[in-house]
């Protein structure tokens, strides 16, 4: 029998146990973080009139619940742990225990009014999954090629090429996968496909970006610069006037841009261009190829908004 008093539901995650909290009921209960253990906890939560479930990011941790209870039409919402963080501090709440964190993720669904969302499908899982590997094993592949130059010994020489070349070996393989992923789902072929008309996005920036940015397309110039991490932010206090920073944002989309900012500089002639004339008016160079890396977000964007290819629009989108 469903209980009329509306509730807000947080939930604690571990490796082993899902603590549930209520508000305004202050009551918590504790499932095993397993299939059983989540199929009870949603049973648990149906018994009353919720408006809302958070749940922290935890890496992962949280994926098998939030996925459950939205399929089970509850309203989810995954949160980065510093806004909780922050609710904490403002709170007062110095006590930390699992039955106390659900208890004030609970009051944080309630006060904060967060948006639902954060909860990937399937498909977006294992994309997403396929993005982090292939990051992760390109940056095993940078550390081992660092440790030849360090090397002297022929064995060890020869034991990190062989190394090596079989991180490339898997790193290929994962490409392909990641690819193939991509292309199964129409939506996501269509904004692959036209994010690579742009000159200097390549498959790998194409995918990243279909993958880690899903709303872009939907953003203003302003959303889309800040998401990135490359708005500029006032450094101001009293009488002091600092530089602009960029700060924040989804580092990975930030780093796959760098890289197509580079290229752009000798394949793109517009933003070619663009660079050029920030430097010759007497910007730094690193600033400019800031500047590069800004405009590409905005262009992409505009041509997932406006489902036009590059060749079409890039004068307008480029002023």
């Amino acid at each position: 029998m469903t209980l009329e008093q509306t509730q807000y539901v947080g939930i604690d995650v571990s490796l082993d146990y899902l603590d549930v909290g209520l508000y305004p009921l202050k009551k918590v209960e504790r499932f095993e973080n397993s299939a059983s253990g989540i199929l009870e906890l949603c049973e648990f939560v149906k018994a009353y009139t919720v408006e809302k479930v958070v749940l922290e990011a935890t890496g992962g941790l949280e994926y098998s619940a939030a996925l459950t209870l939205k399929k089970q039409g509850f309203a989810v919402c995954v949160v980065n742990p510093a806004r909780t963080a922050a609710f904490r501090a403002m709170q007062g709440n110095l006590t930390k225990t699992d039955a106390q964190d659900a208890k004030l993720l609970a009051e944080f669904a309630k006060r904060m009014e967060p948006e639902e969302g954060g909860v990937l499908d399937e498909n977006q899982k294992h994309l997403k999954e396929l993005v982090v590997r292939r990051r992760q094993l390109v940056g095993l592949i940078t550390q081992e090629n660092h440790r030849q130059l360090l090397m002297t010994s022929p064995e060890m020489k020869r034991s990190l090429k062989t190394v090596v070349t079989a991180l490339k070996q898997e790193l290929s393989y994962i490409e392909v996968l990641l690819l193939s992923a991509i292309h199964a789902v129409d939506e996501l072929r269509e904004r692959f496909n036209l994010l690579k008309t742009i000159p200097a996005i390549g498959p790998v920036v194409a995918a990243t970006l279909v993958t880690e940015m899903p709303e872009l397309g939907n953003l203003t110039r302003k959303q889309a610069t800040s998401l990135t991490g490359l708005a500029p932010h006032n450094n101001d206090s009293g009488k002091k006037q600092g530089y602009a920073r960029t700060q924040g944002g989804r580092r990975t989309v930030r780093s796959a841009l760098y890289m197509s900012a580079v290229v752009a500089m000798r394949r793109n002639p517009v933003l070619k261009s663009f660079y050029e004339r920030l430097v010759l008016s007497g910007k730094p160079k690193k600033l400019a190829l800031v500047a590069v890396m800004r405009k590409l977000i905005i262009i992409a964007n505009q041509i997932l908004k406006s489902q036009r290819p590059w060749q079409e629009d890039f004068k307008v989108m480029t002023s």
